[in-house]
């Protein structure tokens, strides 16, 4: 089985995939003025260049339930992003969504925070909630698309909400990315790991991505096993002791962002962002 690696300097992948995110979100501010006809649109459905037009396929689910029609337009519209996500696994949540880069960032203030904290005998807290409960969500919002006739998540999404208030400005909805953020500081990365539609969804879509972090285990096996990888996973996958340890050549973790951040944690360097091509 043939193998093609990407490597990186440290830190390399944390600072590629949020300016990825950063400008993506740029790109989306830009096409709202009428000098800048190249994207246009908005983190749910964009056209490029003003000729290929892409749709989420979640958000092209979500309509087509609600109206009971099936659109050519949207179809192939949603069949690009689905093939490409298909492949990527559930990258979009990493490299392109403008929440994942707030929480993201969120997440490392949240970090100063505790260590403050902690030097004073004191600590946030840290509660769990099962991350099958996006996937329960995920069909709810499906469900409630069908009986009400609305895309539901499409309206009360926050990662619409956000890019909309970014791009034309705030109203009252962005008060739910604010009741998602503070969540943050009693429940780490909930939404991200636990909570979002989404994230449900495009986890289920790259189930069997070829793309995926990939486990060289004769340099893992140069040193003492550190646990780094899994340290630096924002979303908590058991990198060291559901992979590496279980003699994995890859993380097959449907829920893994393919972000980079194991990576760069890694001393050894014997994980590597890699296509199999069989």
């Amino acid at each position: 089985m043939n193998q093609f690696h990407l490597t990186r300097p440290s830190f390399y992948w944390m600072w590629l995939h949020r300016a990825s995110a950063a400008l993506f979100l740029l790109l989306l501010w830009l096409g709202h003025f009428d000098w800048f006809p190249y994207l246009k649109g908005s983190a749910v459905s964009t056209k490029l260049f003003g000729v290929v037009f892409f749709t989420d396929p979640l958000a092209a689910l979500e309509v087509i339930l609600a109206s009971f029609r099936f659109n050519a337009t949207l179809l192939i519209a949603a069949a690009i992003l689905f093939a490409l996500y298909a492949f990527l696994g559930r990258a979009f949540c990493a490299w392109f969504c403008p929440l994942g880069l707030l929480l993201e960032l969120n997440a490392e203030l949240r970090s100063w925070l505790n260590r403050f904290l902690r030097k004073h005998k004191t600590h946030l807290p840290a509660l769990s909630i099962s991350r099958n409960t996006k996937y329960v969500l995920l069909l709810v919002t499906l469900l409630l698309s069908l009986l009400t006739r609305l895309p539901v998540f499409q309206l009360f999404s926050p990662i619409n909400i956000l890019a909309r208030a970014i791009i034309f400005g705030a109203d009252a909805s962005l008060l739910i990315v604010v009741a998602i953020v503070l969540l943050e500081y009693l429940a780490p990365r909930a939404w991200c790991i636990s909570l979002c539609p989404l994230g449900a969804f495009y986890s289920l879509l790259g189930r069997w991505s070829p793309l995926r972090i990939q486990i060289d285990h004769e340099r893992e096996k140069s040193g003492k096993m550190c646990g780094l990888c899994a340290h630096h996973c924002p979303i908590q996958i058991q990198v060291l002791e559901d992979h590496i340890k279980q003699g994995k050549t890859d993380v097959d973790d449907p829920e893994c962002m393919r972000c980079g951040m194991c990576l760069d944690g890694c001393p050894r360097e014997s994980l590597s962002l890699g296509i199999k091509l069989k």
